[in-house]
């Protein structure tokens, strides 16, 4: 494997792992606002930029490796079988990057949302329904994506 294609995966890899756990505490946050009455801080509009972040993050590296960035392997050295598995989950991969985009979107709509929001709860409202959306999109995304490459 192409050494750029390998510290690519790894990035991704734990760029998505950092994104779960920032999804799962902005929702956490989102609930605990609403039954707490909270007030909207600007900790929890940093945790909307970094999980928005990390949604384009995921997305950049992901276009790079499937587009831009060769594992140099040969493929006709590759038995047919194993081809065949790679072409299903190029398909999943490409599900996954439409789905990705969104995603990307509702957060993108949450932002906007959450941002123009006069109220506290309404701010908590509006990130644990677009926020929430996104994550669970996500969420499945990647758990489809990674079952179809382990099988």
């Amino acid at each position: 494997m192409n050494n750029l294609h390998s510290i690519l995966v790894k990035i991704h890899v734990w760029s998505s792992a950092f994104f779960t756990i920032v999804a799962l505490l902005l929702v956490f946050f989102a609930i605990k606002g609403l039954i707490f009455r909270n007030e909207y801080k600007k900790f929890n509009i940093n945790l909307e930029y970094i999980y928005i972040g990390l949604l384009y993050l995921g997305l950049v590296l992901g276009i790079t490796l499937y587009f831009f960035v060769d594992s140099n392997e040969d493929v006709s050295k590759i038995p047919i079988e194993v081809l065949q598995k790679r072409h299903s989950t190029a398909f999943w991969a490409i599900e996954h990057f439409s789905v990705m985009i969104f995603a990307l979107l509702i957060a993108q709509i949450g932002k906007l949302f959450t941002s123009k929001a006069i109220t506290s709860k309404d701010k908590f409202k509006y990130a644990l329904f677009y926020y929430g959306i996104a994550t669970c999109i996500v969420l499945a995304s990647m758990t489809i994506y990674l079952y179809y490459k382990m099988h």
